[in-house]
């Protein structure tokens, strides 16, 4: 009973198609934006990170270094995501 019922699954699972995703004709402008989108995206991490990087600085002085610290680990963290979302998408699809 188990090894029919997966020899069935085996053999469904080999006539299941795997479609390669492929751009449609006239969507050239919206992939420009999303790549606009992106690199600004990563301009702002970049910024915020010299941001927070400047506040730990300053604050090392009134004691208050982990406001900066979380400034900086926020910004990498955006910075990996922003880098990384077309692979994390490529998994989920």
């Amino acid at each position: 009973m188990f090894f029919e019922l997966l020899t069935t699954t085996a053999h469904i699972a080999s006539v299941i198609p795997n479609p390669t995703p492929e751009q449609p004709p006239g969507t050239e402008g919206f992939t420009t934006i999303l790549n606009w989108i992106a690199w600004a995206v990563i301009m702002l991490g970049v910024a915020g990170f010299l941001a927070s990087a400047g506040f730990l600085a300053f604050a090392a002085f009134t004691g208050r270094e982990i406001q900066g610290f979380k400034g900086l680990v926020i910004c990498l963290v955006v910075c990996v995501l922003a880098v990384a979302a077309g692979s994390i998408i490529n998994v989920f699809v």
